[in-house]
């Protein structure tokens, strides 16, 4: 698929939110509780303070998910999300952004990191890239490609 990115704008707002609740509502509604109003606030200062992070992933001029990536304080590449509207999933759009991203990184000799709610499927496709588990919270398991 020849999907493309682009930056993260605050018009972006309701996209990214619409995201964000198809994606992680059922998960962060079993440990924290998910209340609308609340969890656009949490974006609204996440957008404020991360917004050079965030990139918007488009096919063919749609915008179709969110790709967010920082280098930590100790020259890690942190994958904060990557999500893709439902219809989007299982496609290899995902896996394909991975693969770059963990070249690049093997590249420039860069460890990669990112973190992921225990049950959250995805886990799978971290494994099958190389990630391994360094790490747990109660919540997410936090993995890493050497």
């Amino acid at each position: 698929m020849n999907y493309s990115f682009r930056p993260v704008t605050f018009d972006d707002f309701d996209f990214i939110f619409e995201l964000k609740k198809q994606s992680f509502k059922c998960y962060v509604e079993k440990i924290w509780g998910w209340e609308d109003n609340d969890q656009k606030e949490r974006l609204r200062k996440d957008l404020e303070e991360n917004l050079e992070h965030k990139r918007i992933i488009t096919l063919r001029g749609k915008d179709i998910g969110v790709y967010v990536a920082h280098i930590t304080e100790t020259g890690d590449l942190f994958i904060n999300d990557i999500s893709l509207l439902k219809e989007y999933q299982n496609k290899g759009i995902g896996t394909d952004i991975l693969k770059k991203q963990l070249e690049e990184n093997k590249n420039k000799g860069i460890r990669t990191i990112l973190q992921v709610f225990k049950d959250n499927k995805a886990k799978q496709l971290y494994e099958k890239l190389g990630f391994k588990i360094y790490n747990e919270t109660e919540t997410h398991y936090q993995m890493e490609k050497v």
